[in-house]
């Protein structure tokens, strides 16, 4: 069996409307990662990329790290 088939979700969705993220703001950026880094408490060394669309977000999580037993990971699991 392949190692990538036996590691838990490193990408998360996350929708604006399960979270009350306002994604239409011209501060949205800021806004998401605040909530991501401060409220979540996902370290910025464990995303490997942040994209935000419309409707939703997207974190991608290092494959380096083995964090999964971490509070803010399983935070994230809750909401992603």
């Amino acid at each position: 069996m392949k190692k990538e088939q036996t590691l838990k979700t490193r990408e998360f969705t996350i929708y604006k409307e399960d979270v009350d993220l306002d994604l239409d703001s011209e501060h949205m950026q800021l806004i998401v990662e605040d909530y991501i880094y401060y409220d979540l408490e996902v370290p910025q060394e464990c995303i490997k990329s942040l994209q935000i669309f419309d409707e939703y977000v997207n974190i991608k999580l290092q494959n380096s790290r083995q964090y999964f037993n971490d509070d803010w990971y399983v935070n994230l699991q809750r909401v992603g």
